[in-house]
C-alpha cells in the first residue's frame, strides 16, 4: 500500500502556500488600488491578453469557476474597472475589457505582484529563477492538458 503524501513530499501544499503567501503580500498593495485577492487574476488576465476576452475565455485561463468569474466582474465593473459588452459574433456570450481607469493602474498593479514576487525569490540566482520558471511552466502545461485535454 501506499503511504500518504506529507508535507515533506507534497507539490500541492507548496503550491498552495506560495500562492497564498503571494496573496498575502500582495494584499496591502492591492487593497490600495481597490483590488481585492479574487479580483487581481481577472485584472492581471485583461492586462494580459489586451483585446475583449469572453468570460468563458477568462474562466478557462485562470481555471476559475464561471460564477466565481461572473462575481468577480461583477465588482470590477462596478468599480469602473472592467467593461462588459455582448458579442456581436454571439449574442449569449460578454466580452470583457479592462477600462481607461484601470489601465492607469497597470504599472502600480505589476508593481505590487512584482515585489511580492520578489519578496519569495530573494537569495536565488538568476539561473536558478530561470529554471524555476522553466520548471513552473511545465506544471502549468500539465495541469491545463489534466483539466481540458491537448490543445489541438
Amino acid at each position: 500500500m501506499k503511504s500518504p503524501t506529507t508535507r515533506k513530499t507534497s507539490f500541492g501544499y507548496r503550491f498552495a502556500m506560495i500562492h497564498r503567501m503571494h496573496a498575502a503580500l500582495s494584499r496591502e498593495g492591492m487593497l490600495a488600488l481597490g483590488i481585492t485577492a479574487a479580483q487581481f487574476p481577472f485584472l492581471g488576465e485583461l492586462f494580459h491578453a489586451q483585446p475583449p476576452v469572453t468570460q468563458e475565455t477568462l474562466s478557462r485561463t485562470l481555471c476559475i469557476d464561471p460564477a466565481a468569474t461572473a462575481r468577480a466582474l461583477d465588482q470590477l465593473q462596478k468599480k469602473g474597472l472592467v467593461s462588459r459588452e455582448v458579442n456581436p459574433e454571439n449574442r449569449r456570450q460578454k466580452l470583457v475589457s479592462a477600462t481607461p481607469l484601470a489601465w492607469t493602474m497597470q504599472e502600480k498593479f505589476y508593481k505590487v505582484l512584482s515585489n511580492a514576487s520578489e519578496e519569495l525569490v530573494i537569495g536565488l540566482s538568476q539561473e536558478e529563477k530561470e529554471t524555476t520558471l522553466t520548471l513552473l511552466d511545465r506544471i502549468m502545461a500539465n495541469g491545463m492538458t489534466a483539466k481540458y485535454g491537448k490543445k489541438e
